[in-house]
């Protein structure tokens, strides 16, 4: 399998949306609950610092968004999310998705990466995350709600990128 990344373009919106609410609908790793219409996702996606797609023999098997954590004093350190469409997971995919994000928000002039909900029991992404070199930093207990209606914790994981 050939992989390959680039920069999304506005035809690939229907997949990017369509992946997006994938993960909103399944309720064990985003934040968010509303499901995105394509038009307000391609304005969101319009405003990140980049979203790069990881093709697979030049078919879309993830991505990721890019952009920073905070404002004004605190905007030198990145937040990414990623998305891995399921008939690619279990591959390690995710590493090379990673990997690269880790690059792009570097070449963007980014000094650190933080991840400020990473949910306790979303063991791939932990495994991916730590690999890369990602540490804990802090816990919030019982900081996410999972789509059945439980409390788990979530984390702030954080890696040095200069």
């Amino acid at each position: 399998m050939e992989i390959t990344f680039r920069p999304y373009k506005e035809d690939d919106i229907p997949v990017l949306t369509a992946l997006w609410n994938e993960v909103l609908e399944d309720g064990v790793a985003f934040p968010g609950e509303e499901l995105y219409h394509e038009s307000d996702f391609s304005e969101y996606m319009a405003q990140q610092t980049a979203v790069d797609c990881m093709l697979a023999d030049g078919e879309i098997a993830g991505y990721y968004i890019l952009h920073p954590n905070n404002i004004g004093r605190c905007s030198h350190v990145a937040n990414a999310s990623y998305l891995m469409d399921k008939r690619f997971r279990g591959q390690h995919l995710g590493n090379k998705l990673v990997g690269h994000s880790i690059a792009s928000a570097r070449q963007a002039g980014f000094r650190g990466m933080q991840f400020n909900a990473v949910v306790s029991e979303n063991y791939p992404a932990l495994h991916i995350y730590q690999n890369a070199g990602f540490s804990i930093v802090g816990t919030i207990p019982g900081g996410f709600r999972v789509k059945d209606g439980r409390y788990v914790d979530m984390y702030v994981m954080y890696l040095p990128i200069v």
